[in-house]
């Protein structure tokens, strides 16, 4: 059995499969080198996973974010930019998933790594981008 919270008496939890984002933010901190990321999911029955990444306007990686099993339909973190010089445009991006582990365990024999098994469990039910701008210069 799962928990699940009621975050309003007028919406009822979805099943994995409607799960959405509903809302997605990201406010460059004045530093210039953190943002503050903001989103909302519906409400969901089963609890999502969730990775966020941002990429600069090369599309390298330049920070990551793993939940696992979120317990709030609605969360805000502060996002470090790995970069000696941020600055420019970029690009967030969210995806809620579920993975089936289980289902997809490891047969006698075989090898795998578990981000191997993770990838093949995966099953993303939403995704969502924005753009946006750090100042160049703005570090302290």
């Amino acid at each position: 059995m799962s928990d699940i919270f009621f975050t309003s008496l007028d919406e009822a939890p979805l099943p994995p499969d409607e799960v959405r984002i509903r809302q997605l933010t990201a406010q460059p901190r004045p530093d210039g080198g953190r943002v503050n990321v903001k989103f909302a999911l519906t409400p969901f029955q089963k609890r999502p996973n969730l990775e966020i990444d941002i990429l600069n306007s090369i599309d390298q990686p330049v920070s990551n974010l793993s939940v696992v099993e979120a317990i709030d339909t609605e969360m805000e973190f502060t996002m470090h930019l790995r970069e000696a010089q941020p600055g420019g445009q970029y690009r967030l991006q969210m995806q809620v998933f579920y993975a089936d582990v289980e289902g997809n365990a490891l047969q006698e024999g075989e090898t795998s790594s578990s981000g191997e098994i993770l990838q093949r469990a995966r099953y993303v039910v939403d995704r969502r981008q924005i753009e946006f701008e750090v100042p160049t210069g703005a570090r302290n």
